[in-house]
């Protein structure tokens, strides 16, 4: 069977809440046993989302204790991930993902191998298009361009876009699957009180999965690109020249355009900051067997020639697609953290019990993300080493980890302070009180005390007794108050 001439994955990550629990603590928010999964939808939970030899071969690929997060196991008592599958594309060839662009006169139309929706203990959820082109018609350099950069456009950039429609698609629609909605998004319902409001068919789909969530886009307005492209003349070109991606005028445009998801022309319109990016961002291992991998902020791209071993186009959309998801989680949750950090400090005047129920709820999902989701190496091959350093540093994770330390510890000293100050408080209180009703007790046990007197003994005795008693006090109490002031 021959390979389609590109390929494109489009991860979208988002946060996700159980509605209702806005004001609980974040371990109730995110709890994924109170999502409401619909039994009757057309996902379908699947603990091993590759079988046969492509999910064998990634399953070796990454150390084992990275398997808790990267699969789900129902009956794992860590319960870090639960995986969602469409059912359609596994049932039909004929469910497709299709991009109009302005100034076309057809869509796009890519065919959708699979839909995956993954639902993570970190109260993050990724939604991911696994798309193949293959139409000879739309193959060429600048057709790869377009696809990646309109196909991920789930939102309008600004808003004058919704006329010149120069970064955003006409329209996208998801043909194919079942049921009467509408998968399609032509971003002319958009009102300028929307913000960060993704397209309609991403709503649906996630809403068709779970009823009772709140979701909503965390990292960018924009999917991230996971794409492979094949093409022997742009192979050929850097395949014999090492400093091609760099040095060669027309093809180093390519590339900086296809690594920085530019469609219709480059950004960077400086020659040594071009070069400097270019240089960071490519990854050159297997330059001679026409392999050039890049990372960016936006994409993973794999360029490649006509005659590329299918085994090495298996492992971009399995292996190294898994581990930008995972990357992208731990970018995701860290800034879910850091949102919580800042509605927590935002507590501050409410009772202190409520703010420190609601700081150790966030340490302890902190801790165990820290423990369980983000790891400093995955994979003991040199080359998963390699670029999963250049995912984290590209998404620049190291940087975001230690501030996110910081700003939780700083939280947490401060809720210790105050926690400590209170108890301090209620304890000098105590003592006020213990001071002001110590003379009463030591003329108590002088005079004796008894509910009533006795009889045959005098009530002037006894009046004279509680009226000590209570100047006493009062002298006690004036005393020290004017030493407190």
């Amino acid at each position: 069977m021959t390979p389609p001439y590109s390929y494109h994955i489009f991860h979208y990550p988002f946060k996700w809440s159980v509605d209702g629990k806005e004001e609980a603590l974040l371990s109730e928010q995110i709890d994924m046993d109170g999502i409401q999964f619909r039994n009757l939808s057309m996902w379908e939970r699947t603990p091993e989302p590759y079988g046969g030899e492509a999910g064998y071969n990634e399953r070796n690929y990454y150390y084992k204790f990275v398997h808790n997060v990267l699969y789900d196991h129902p009956s794992s008592r860590l319960d870090l991930v639960r995986h969602y599958e469409r059912k359609e594309p596994k049932l039909s060839e004929g469910v497709t993902y299709q991009i109009k662009v302005n100034g076309r006169s057809h869509p796009y139309r890519l065919k959708v191998e699979a839909i995956h929706l993954n639902f993570y203990s970190t109260g993050i959820g990724i939604l991911s298009f696994f798309l193949a082109n293959n139409d000879e018609l739309q193959s060429e350099p600048e057709d790869i361009l377009r696809i990646n950069q309109y196909g991920r456009r789930v939102m309008l950039p600004f808003f004058a876009d919704k006329e010149r429609r120069q970064e955003t698609a006409e329209y996208i629609s998801i043909e194919g699957l079942a049921g009467n909605a509408a998968y399609r998004e032509d971003f002319n319902a958009i009102t300028v009180g929307d913000s960060w409001k993704p397209a309609s068919f991403i709503s649906r789909l996630i809403e068709e999965a779970a009823e009772n969530l709140r979701q909503e886009p965390v990292i960018d307005d924009r999917m991230f690109v996971c794409s492979w492209y094949r093409n022997n003349e742009l192979a050929s070109t850097f395949a014999n020249d090492e400093r091609a991606f760099v040095e060669n005028e027309s093809f180093s445009d390519f590339w900086y355009r296809y690594l920085f998801v530019d469609g219709a022309s480059m950004t960077c319109q400086n020659e040594p900051m071009k070069r400097e990016l270019l240089e960071k961002q490519t990854y050159c291992r297997w330059q001679k067997w026409s392999s050039l991998y890049g990372i960016s902020r936006y994409s993973m791209v794999y360029l490649t020639s006509l005659d590329a071993p299918q085994h090495l186009l298996d492992s971009f959309v399995t292996i190294y697609s898994r581990m930008v998801e995972l990357v992208l989680l731990q970018r995701a949750s860290i800034l879910r953290f850091s949102e919580e950090v800042t509605f927590v400090s935002t507590l501050r005047k409410r009772e202190e019990k409520t703010v420190a129920d609601r700081a150790n709820s966030l340490y302890r999902e902190y801790l165990q993300f820290l423990n369980q989701v983000y790891y400093r190496e995955v994979t003991a091959q040199d080359q998963g080493i390699e670029l999963y350093n250049l995912l984290q540093g590209t998404l620049n994770l190291g940087v975001y980890i230690a501030d996110l330390d910081g700003e939780i510890e700083e939280l947490h000293d401060y809720i210790s302070l105050k926690l400590e100050s209170k108890r301090n408080e209620n304890g000098e209180w105590l003592n006020v009180l213990a001071a002001i009703f110590l003379p009463a007790t030591i003329l108590t046990g002088i005079f004796g005390m008894n509910g009533f007197p006795p009889d045959g003994e005098s009530w002037r005795t006894f009046g004279i007794q509680l009226i000590v008693i209570i100047l006493v006090s009062l002298l006690a109490f004036i005393a020290l108050k004017k030493r407190r002031n």
